[in-house]
C-alpha cells in the first residue's frame, strides 16, 4: 500500500491537470475542483453509498436507488467522478438521492470522506477499484459490493506490477456481482471464487425506463451512437456513398466536448452539416447531423431507422447495444466488440445483430436495410424479443443487494 501511494503522490501532477480540464466543462468550477482535491464531510446521515464513475454507472446507480426508494429505503447518497455524471443526476429529480463528487483517492482526503459518510453499505457500479477506498471503508466497518462488475486488467508489465495491488484491494470487498461468466473468470485471478457470482448485465433490464419526450428530428434519419475518434469519417464515407438527400446520418459522439476533433476529420467542403449544440436548423439538403448534447441518446435511438454503435469500428471494445433492442431497432456493430462477447455472440447467433467486419461492408449493409423492409423486421424483432427476456436481471440485484445492507 505503501508503493501505491508513494505512486499516486507521484503522479498526482497529472491528475491535477485532468482535473483543471474537466472542470472547463463544469458548471460549477471550484466546487468541482475543490470536491475532488479535499473531498469534505458529508452532513447528512446517509443509509446507503453508491458510486457510480460516470455517465454509464449513473444511469444504473439512478435506477437501483429508485428500485430501493420503492422499498422504503431513504437518503441514497451517490458519488461520481465526472461533470457530465453529475448532469444526469439532476435530471432524474430523485427525491432522497443527493450527490457529491468522490474524491481522489489520496489517503488522508478519502480517510476524511469516508468517516464522514454513516452509510453501512458502499455500492460500486461496474468497476471502480480504489485502493484506499476500499481499505479506508473496511476500517470503517461498511460493507462493499460490486454490481454489474467487470474487469478487464492490465496485461505485460504494468499487469505484473499491480496485481498485487489489486488482490490486496478486492480482499476488502464483501461480493463481486458480474455482468457477465467471462468477468468472473477475470476476477477469479484476483479473490476467492465465493466472493464471485454473476448475475448478468443489469443495462439490458433499465433501458425501457426513459421516458419519451416526443421526437427531436423531423426527418428520417440513421443514427451512429457513442461514436469515438475516427468512427465518425470511417461511417461518413460510406453514409456519403448512398448520395441520397432523403435520409440523414446522426452522430451522437460518445463524448460531446469532442465536436472540434470531429469536424477536423471530415472535409467540410462539399458536405452539408448541422450541429445540434449550435442550433442549426436540418435543411433537405443537409447530410449529416451531429448530436453533440447529453440525456438525449434513447430519443435518437427510439425515432432512428437503425443504429450503428460506436466503440466497435476502432479498438475501443463496443458499448451495450440493449437500448436500441428494446426499442425494437436493427442493430449494427463493428469487429471490436470484446467488451460485450456474451451479448454480441447472444444476438448474433440469433439473427438479432449484424457485425461489420470491415468498414467497405457498410454501404452494402446499408442498402440492404432500406431496401428490404422485411429482412429488417426480423432483426427489429428478434432484437426486442431478446431484450424483453432479460428484464428479471434489475429485481435479482436489488434482492442481493438487500441482503448486504441489512447484514
Amino acid at each position: 500500500m505503501l508503493k501505491y501511494n508513494f505512486l499516486l503522490y507521484l503522479l498526482s501532477p497529472v491528475f491535477l491537470i485532468r482535473l483543471i480540464f474537466y472542470s472547463k466543462k463544469s458548471t460549477g468550477k471550484l466546487s468541482y475542483l475543490s470536491n475532488k482535491l479535499y473531498g469534505g464531510k458529508i452532513s447528512k446521515n446517509y443509509s446507503i453509498w453508491i458510486h457510480a464513475a460516470s455517465v454509464g454507472e449513473m444511469r444504473i446507480a439512478l435506477r437501483i436507488s429508485k428500485s430501493l426508494l420503492d422499498k422504503g429505503y431513504q437518503n441514497i447518497l451517490i458519488t461520481s467522478n465526472t461533470p457530465s455524471s453529475k448532469y444526469i443526476w439532476e435530471g432524474s429529480k430523485l427525491n432522497n438521492v443527493d450527490h457529491h463528487y468522490l474524491p481522489l483517492d489520496f489517503y488522508f482526503t478519502t480517510k476524511r470522506f469516508v468517516k464522514s459518510i454513516a452509510a453501512n453499505t458502499l455500492i460500486i457500479i461496474e468497476t471502480e477499484i480504489w485502493p484506499n477506498l476500499y481499505r479506508l471503508c473496511k476500517k470503517c466497518n461498511k460493507n462493499i459490493i460490486m454490481v454489474n462488475a467487470r474487469f478487464n486488467p492490465p496485461s505485460g508489465f504494468l499487469g505484473l506490477i499491480s496485481k498485487n495491488i489489486y488482490k490486496s484491494t478486492l480482499d476488502n470487498v464483501d461480493h463481486i456481482y458480474c455482468k457477465s461468466d467471462k468477468d468472473v473468470k477475470s476476477f477469479l485471478d484476483y479473490t476467492h471464487e465465493k466472493k464471485v457470482s454473476s448475475l448478468g448485465n443489469i443495462k439490458h433490464a433499465i433501458v425501457d425506463d426513459v421516458e419519451d419526450s416526443g421526437r427531436i428530428i423531423d426527418k428520417k434519419y440513421v443514427l451512429l451512437a457513442s461514436s469515438h475518434h475516427r468512427e465518425e469519417i470511417i461511417v461518413i464515407k460510406e453514409w456519403l456513398k448512398l448520395k441520397s438527400n432523403k435520409l440523414l446520418l446522426v452522430i451522437a459522439p460518445r463524448h460531446p466536448e469532442r465536436l472540434g476533433d470531429i469536424l477536423s476529420d471530415i472535409p467540410l467542403s462539399g458536405i452539408n452539416i448541422a450541429i445540434r449544440s449550435k442550433k442549426e436548423k436540418i435543411r433537405n439538403s443537409t447530410q449529416i447531423y451531429i448530436a453533440d448534447t447529453l440525456g438525449e441518446m434513447s430519443n435518437l435511438i427510439k425515432y432512428s431507422e437503425f443504429t450503428l454503435f460506436g466503440g466497435s469500428f476502432v479498438d475501443v471494445g463496443g458499448h451495450s447495444f440493449m437500448e436500441a433492442a428494446v426499442h425494437s431497432k436493427a442493430i449494427i456493430v463493428g469487429p471490436y466488440m470484446y467488451n460485450f462477447v456474451e451479448e454480441t455472440e447472444e444476438f448474433l447467433k440469433n439473427n438479432a445483430l449484424i457485425m461489420c467486419q470491415k468498414p467497405e461492408m457498410l454501404k452494402n449493409i446499408f442498402d440492404k436495410l432500406f431496401r428490404s423492409k422485411s429482412k429488417r423486421a426480423i432483426f427489429e424483432k428478434n432484437a426486442y424479443e431478446l431484450a424483453k427476456s432479460k428484464r428479471a436481471i434489475l429485481e435479482n440485484y436489488i434482492l442481493k443487494i438487500e441482503k448486504h445492507i441489512s447484514c
